[in-house]
């Protein structure tokens, strides 16, 4: 079977790929686009003539798609096998998340900008609520909606847009659209993830780095976020897609290796392999300044979920490929179901509790900041950041967070003492955790 790979505004197909009877992939860019091509599809599959191979073609197309109802019943209906993602994304292809769609060998591109005055229709309050409520109850739509454009990986989120006068909308029949933001609903028992990644959210962009800020909803009893699309450009009440791919997809790795724990030697995520990438990106010092505020920002939030999937690189046309804004700032560790374990390692450590001054020194060596550089990165950079921090972190335990706020001041005692920073900590209660019940989110 033969599909061809589109990509949104370019006029003919960026390449093709193929499965054989042996269950093999490839994925050929076409002759045509490496004659004008300015980027390629994803940093794993550089611009080249020759085909790539089922690995590296298997990692980049399967983390396109969604692990949800749609796909399951698409499995049961037509027989085919989770593996078979030639086959999968014959009839999906079209809906895949971003500025890629695959579609049968021969067929017209579907996907366009839209139009925000006539390409959406605004939704209801009954199908608002509806929708809130299939999401929180039982993670997916409602049977009478179908997503337009399903994201990859697990559910409990849908794609829509928010019109100039702030109704929510989907694309008209048959329109293949952007949408502008995400709706993110986690389930009932997990209610409090609303206010902890608002939270969250906001800390990281008011210390500087790149986010956009999500808004907090509450409907029919029941909390979301509204989280506006990175790789969306907005222009005129047009809506346009940027390409993007997370950093799984830009490292050749499929999605059961988005843990550094889960990989190997040579086909891992580790800090190495995201310094790897940066130095790829159009401002490689300044992406590695981001990442490593990011890191030590994450490490404080308790978001230490923050595995290969939930960073991205962004394709804006005729530019080099740029760092993503940061998203999916949740603080894990205050959900005593999931590890503690780190998505990746810093230094030696592979939880908080273990992280001394000597891992903290390797993380930074890894980025290329040693001696003292790295002392003036921390006194400069870092030490501003987490007092600021403390200070944002006031009004959380009357905002009814104090696990968080506890949490928060836990972790700023500990990086003071091990990096001596000379931080000013209020005094809190112990947060204690007892997390590790599951080995990873899905």
């Amino acid at each position: 079977m033969r599909l061809d790979v589109w990509l949104d505004g370019v006029s003919h197909p960026v390449g093709r790929l193929q499965s054989f009877d042996n269950n093999g992939v490839t994925f050929q860019y076409a002759e045509a686009y490496l004659r004008y091509a300015a980027m390629p599809i994803s940093l794993s599959l550089p611009l080249q003539k020759n085909a790539f191979g089922d690995a590296i073609t298997r990692a980049f197309f399967d983390n396109l798609l969604p692990e949800n109802d749609q796909t399951r019943r698409l499995l049961e209906q037509e027989g085919l096998s989770r593996d078979d993602i030639v086959g999968i994304l014959f009839h999906l292809g079209a809906d895949c998340p971003g500025a890629i769609s695959c579609l049968p060998e021969g067929a017209e591109p579907v996907k366009v900008p839209g139009d925000l005055n006539i390409d959406y229709e605004p939704l209801s309050e009954n199908a608002v609520e509806a929708i809130m409520l299939s999401l929180v109850n039982h993670q997916r739509l409602p049977d009478q909606t179908k997503d337009p454009s399903p994201l990859a990986g697990m559910q409990g989120k849908m794609a829509l847009t928010i019109l100039p006068d702030g109704r929510w909308a989907l694309p008209r029949f048959g329109r293949k659209v952007p949408s502008t933001h995400i709706l993110k609903v986690p389930a009932r028992e997990d209610q409090g993830d609303v206010k902890h990644e608002w939270a969250a959210s906001g800390f990281t962009w008011s210390l500087g780095l790149p986010l956009y800020l999500p808004q907090r909803v509450i409907i029919a009893q029941t909390q979301g976020l509204i989280i506006p699309r990175f790789d969306r450009r907005l222009m005129n009440n047009k809506v346009y897609r940027i390409h993007q791919e997370d950093f799984a997809q830009a490292l050749g790795l499929p999605r059961g290796l988005k843990y550094e724990r889960n990989g190997r030697e040579g086909r891992k995520f580790s800090a190495e392999t995201i310094s790897g990438l940066c130095n790829r990106l159009d401002n490689p010092a300044d992406a590695r300044i981001k990442i490593l505020k990011a890191t030590l920002l994450n490490l404080v939030l308790g978001n230490t979920d923050n595995h290969a999937k939930n960073h991205a690189i962004l394709f804006p046309e005729g530019r080099a490929p740029a760092l993503a804004p940061f998203y999916d700032i949740l603080p894990i560790r205050l959900n005593e179901r999931f590890t503690r374990a780190f998505a990746y390692k810093i230094g030696n450590a592979t939880t908080f509790e273990e992280l001394v001054a000597e891992d903290i020194q390797l993380l930074f060596g890894v980025f290329g900041l040693e001696g003292g550089r790295y002392r003036r990165f921390l006194e400069g950079e870092i030490r501003p950041m987490l007092q600021t921090l403390e200070r944002l972190a006031d009004d959380l335990s009357s905002g009814g967070m104090k696990g968080f706020d506890d949490l928060i001041g836990n972790n700023l005692e500990h990086l003071n003492n091990i990096l001596d920073l000379g931080l000013d900590v209020r005094k809190r209660d112990l947060y204690v955790s007892s997390g590790g019940g599951w080995l990873a989110r899905p």
